[in-house]
C-alpha cells in the first residue's frame, strides 16, 4: 500500500465498495430478523404485524445465558518457574482491567450478533485527543474492546476465508470539531473534513439496524456536526489506515500496526458454510418457523375474534327470545315454544389450523436443538434418567456453540492482555490474599514490576465461568461436595485437623434454598450439657445411639406428560380424532 499514491486510494476504496454491496443482503436479511426479534410494540419501525409468539427472543435468550451469562474469568499460566509469582500478579491485573472495562458486555453483544449475522469485536486504544469524549469504560490512552455492528462494517468479501482477506474495516461516526482538532489526524487533510449527514454514506438509501430506534430519517436534528470515518486494517501491508466515509479518499492517519497479531479485530460464528466466508447464523434456520408459526396463530386471532353466538327467534315469535335474552341463569321462564329461540354459533377457530400450530411449535423446538430441555421450560422425558440423557444430548450442541464463544473471548482477553502488558503507562493497584488466612498484600502490576515478555504467559479462560448458575444449581453442587467428599474424607480431614464447620453448611444451604429464616430455627448449645448425653467420647456414648434400622429402597417409575405429547393429544383432539384417556388427563398434568 503505498498511501502518496491516488491510484491505490482509489482502487481501495471501489474494493470497499464493492464489499459493501456484496453484504448487503446479509445487513437486509439481519435487520428483518432483529424486527421480528424485537416484535411490533417495541417501535414504530419494528414488526409490521403482531409476534405473539416470539420464538426468536426466546431462543436468542436460552442460548445466551448458556454462553455468556457473566464475565469470564482469566487464567495465566507459564512454563517458566521463576514466572510463576509475575503470572499470579497478571492473572489477578487481566481479572481486574476486564471487569473494570466490562468486558462481559461487549462480549454478550458480539454473542447476540453471531446469533443473527456474525459477532465483532474491535480492540485498540483509546485515542488521546478525544479525551473529552471519553467515560469510564474508555480512560484516555487505555485499551478497549468494543462491538462492531454489521451495518458498520466491511471486509474483503472476493477472500473465501479470514486468513486471505486484503481488508477488514468499520465505520464510526466522531464529533466534526475533535476530528479537526486531533493530533493524530493528518492536519492537511483533517482540516478539509465536512459534515457528515446521518444516512449520506449509505448504499442506496439502505436502512440501518439502528433506525428501528433512531427512525430512518436521513437528516435528523443534532446537537452538533459529526463526520463518518473508516478505519481500514490491511493484513498484508501490516497497516492501518482512517480515511473519510464521503468524498475523495484522502488518508487521515496511516500508522504500522503495533498490536496482537491476529489485528484489532476478532470474529464469532457459529456454523461455517464451505467455500463462502460469511457464516450461517442460528436466527437464518429458526426464522422461517418462527415467521411461519406467527402468521398461522394470527390467522387463528383473526378467526376467534370473529367467532360470535348469537340467538335466533322465529318470526313473531320475539316475545320467547327476549324473555330468553333477559332471564338469568338457573332462571324458569315460560316459552310459547322452545323451538322458537335457538342459539347459533357463527366462526371460530378452525381445529386442524389449530393442531397445525402446535406441531409447528414442536418442530421449532427441535429445530432449535430441544430449547425445552435446554432452557429448563419442561419435561421431555417420562422418566428422570431419560430426561438426564436428553439434557446430556440436548448439551452438545451448548458445549459446540460454547466451544467457540470460548476461543472467541479468548482472543479478545489476550488483545486485551497484550495491551495491558505492553503500556507503559498502566499501573493497577491490587491485593493478594495470602492462602489460609484473611491477609491480603498489595500487590502493584507496573511496567516496573512485569517480567518477562508476553509470549512467556499462557492466557486462556474457564469456559464455563461464562455460564449463569442458579440458586437451585449451586444448592446441588453443594450437596454433591458434601455428600461426595467432604462425608467419605471426614477421618482424613480430621487427621489433618480440619472439620467441616455445619452451620457454615446450613447459612448456604438458607442463602440457595431462599430460606434466610434456617438460622432462626438454630441455637448454639454446648455438646456436653445436652441432657442424656455424656463427655464426648464416653465408651457409655456408643449405648445411647439409636438402634440400627434397615431401610429399603424401592423404585417406581411415573410417566409425565411433556410439552410435545400434550400438544400431540391436543392436536389428535382438534382434528376429530380420539386419544387415550391417560394422555387426556395429562394435558395440564404437572411434573412428577
Amino acid at each position: 500500500m503505498d498511501p502518496k499514491s491516488d491510484t491505490h486510494l482509489q482502487r481501495l476504496k471501489k474494493a470497499v465498495e464493492y464489499s459493501r454491496t456484496r453484504l448487503a443482503v446479509f445487513r437486509k436479511n439481519r435487520l428483518e430478523a432483529i424486527r421480528q426479534f424485537v416484535g411490533e410494540h417495541y417501535s414504530e419501525d419494528g414488526a409490521k404485524d403482531h409476534v405473539p409468539i416470539n420464538l426468536l427472543e426466546m431462543a436468542v435468550n436460552i442460548f445466551l445465558t448458556n454462553l455468556v451469562a457473566k464475565a469470564p474469568q482469566v487464567l495465566v499460566s507459564t512454563p517458566h518457574l521463576q514466572l510463576k509469582s509475575m503470572a499470579a500478579d497478571y492473572e489477578l491485573a487481566m481479572n481486574y482491567h476486564i471487569r473494570k472495562i466490562k468486558l462481559v458486555n461487549t462480549l454478550q453483544e458480539a454473542t447476540v450478533d453471531a446469533m443473527f449475522s456474525m459477532g465483532i469485536v474491535k480492540s485498540g486504544l483509546e485515542l488521546l485527543s478525544f479525551a473529552d469524549q471519553s467515560d469510564v469504560l474508555h480512560e484516555i490512552g487505555r485499551p478497549f474492546s468494543d462491538s462492531v455492528d454489521l451495518d458498520n462494517w466491511v471486509h474483503d468479501t472476493a477472500a473465501t476465508h479470514w486468513s486471505r482477506v486484503s481488508f477488514a474495516g468499520d465505520r464510526y461516526r466522531v464529533p466534526l470539531e475533535l476530528a479537526k482538532a486531533s493530533e493524530s489526524y493528518r492536519k492537511a487533510t483533517r482540516e478539509k473534513l465536512v459534515a457528515t449527514r446521518k444516512g449520506d454514506s449509505e448504499e442506496n438509501g439502505e436502512e440501518r439496524a439502528e433506525g428501528i430506534t433512531k427512525g430512518a430519517t436521513s437528516d435528523p436534528d443534532e446537537y452538533e456536526d459529526y463526520v463518518e470515518l473508516w478505519d481500514l486494517w490491511l493484513p498484508r501491508d501490516n497497516l492501518v489506515l482512517t480515511i473519510p466515509a464521503e468524498g475523495e479518499p484522502k488518508v487521515l492517519r496511516l500508522v504500522e500496526w503495533e498490536g496482537p497479531r491476529d489485528g484489532p479485530y476478532q470474529t464469532l460464528s457459529f456454523e461455517t458454510v464451505p467455500g463462502n466466508i460469511m457464516p450461517l447464523p442460528p436466527v437464518a434456520l429458526w426464522r422461517d418457523l418462527h415467521e411461519l408459526s406467527n402468521r398461522i396463530f394470527n390467522k387463528i386471532a383473526r378467526q376467534a375474534d370473529r367467532q360470535k353466538t348469537v340467538l335466533g327467534v322465529r318470526a313473531g315469535k320475539e316475545d320467547d327470545g327476549k324473555r330468553v335474552v333477559d332471564a338469568s341463569d338457573g332462571e324458569a321462564i315460560s316459552m310459547d315454544n322452545p323451538e322458537n329461540a335457538r342459539e347459533f354459533r357463527f366462526g371460530g377457530v378452525d381445529g386442524p389450523m389449530m393442531a397445525f400450530q402446535l406441531q409447528l411449535e414442536n418442530l421449532y423446538n427441535k429445530h432449535a436443538g430441544n430449547l425445552d430441555v435446554i432452557g429448563g421450560l419442561s419435561p421431555q422425558a417420562e422418566t428422570l434418567g431419560q430426561e438426564e440423557l436428553l439434557t446430556q444430548a440436548s448439551n452438545k450442541r451448548i458445549q459446540a456453540m460454547q466451544s467457540r464463544v470460548h476461543d472467541f473471548a479468548v482472543e479478545v482477553i489476550k488483545s486485551q492482555g497484550w495491551y495491558l502488558w505492553h503500556d507503559p503507562l498502566i499501573s493497577l493497584p491490587l491485593s493478594k490474599r495470602v492462602p489460609g488466612t484473611s491477609i491480603e498484600v498489595p500487590v502493584s502490576f507496573s511496567p516496573e514490576e512485569r517480567n518477562g515478555e508476553f509470549e512467556d504467559y499462557n492466557i486462556d479462560i474457564q469456559v464455563y465461568s461464562m455460564a449463569e448458575r442458579t440458586p437451585a444449581q449451586m444448592l446441588q453442587m453443594l450437596q454433591q461436595i458434601f455428600t461426595q467428599f467432604l462425608v467419605p474424607f471426614a477421618p482424613q480431614l480430621e487427621a489433618q485437623g480440619k472439620m467441616v464447620d455445619i452451620g457454615a453448611v446450613l447459612q448456604l444451604v438458607g442463602k440457595y434454598a431462599n430460606f434466610p429464616d434456617l438460622n432462626e430455627i438454630l441455637v448454639d448449645v454446648n455438646p456436653q450439657q445436652l441432657p442424656g448425653r455424656g463427655p464426648v467420647g464416653d465408651p457409655s456414648e456408643k449405648f445411647r445411639r439409636p438402634p440400627m434400622t434397615q431401610r429399603t429402597n424401592v423404585r417406581v417409575n411415573r410417566s409425565t406428560a411433556n410439552r410435545e405429547g400434550q400438544n400431540g393429544t391436543m392436536a389428535a383432539l382438534l382434528m376429530g380424532g380420539g386419544a387415550q384417556p391417560k394422555s387426556i388427563a395429562q394435558l395440564g398434568a404437572p411434573r412428577q
